[in-house]
């Protein structure tokens, strides 16, 4: 793995498969008619595709509101004579693409290479094709004492840093279990060599699988 500018990065492109459409149920895109009953009794009758009845409860989650206050609210901003059922497949998706809008931010590159800097101990983050994505001051902090560098032009000429487990084996077992990976890690600098321990864990970004690594011993 060679030592890359900790700010460079390339997000991974995200293509939308044949495999995605596999995992629609044909129970999603099947109508329900539900009968909603408003403020002051009012009742209608709607017809939704069930995903988008997930997702109106979904969006109700720990909310002190019901279906009927969102069906008041939308039948108010649509009028009597429009289509209510697609007012509130509107309501729904945007709320979900919001919330998806509010997750992607906080789960970004950059977000990341924040939790990094903050970290007071050595971490380093590493994507599935075993590169350096991120790494914080404690970490190069201990190669220059441990590798005796001078400075990080030394780590750009000829720095490898190697996993005793592969990454693409750890976001498996990441990805599968959600528990901590522990292995061991060579750092090797011209003739020089440092070996420690790390814990692994699944790095919180969206835009690629990467793993964030914690010494815990070097």
């Amino acid at each position: 793995m060679s030592f890359p500018d900790r700010h460079l990065f390339q997000p991974e492109q995200t293509d939308f498969t044949p495999a995605a459409l596999q995992q629609v149920e044909d129970s999603d895109a099947e109508p329900k008619f539900r009968a909603i009953i408003g403020k002051g009794g009012t009742r209608r009758g709607i017809r939704l595709e069930t995903i988008y009845w997930d997702g109106l409860s979904w969006l109700l989650t720990g909310s002190r509101q019901s279906i009927g206050d969102i069906v008041d609210q939308a039948a108010t901003q649509v009028g009597e004579n429009s289509n209510l059922a697609s007012m509130l497949r509107v309501i729904a998706f945007r709320w979900m693409w919001r919330r998806l809008a509010q997750m992607e931010n906080v789960y970004s590159l950059d977000h990341l290479n924040t939790l990094v800097q903050a970290c007071p101990t050595p971490a380093i983050v590493l994507t599935r094709d075993k590169k350096i994505q991120f790494f914080n001051e404690p970490f190069m902090t201990m190669l220059k004492q441990r590798l005796v560098m001078g400075n990080i032009a030394q780590l750009s000429a000829g720095f490898r840093f190697v996993l005793d487990t592969q990454v693409d084996d750890a976001i498996q077992s990441l990805s599968a279990k959600g528990k901590m990976v522990t292995t061991g890690f060579t750092a090797t600098c011209a003739s020089k060599q440092l070996t420690g321990q790390m814990n692994l864990a699944m790095a919180p970004s969206h835009q690629k699988q990467m793993v964030i690594g914690y010494v815990v011993r070097g």
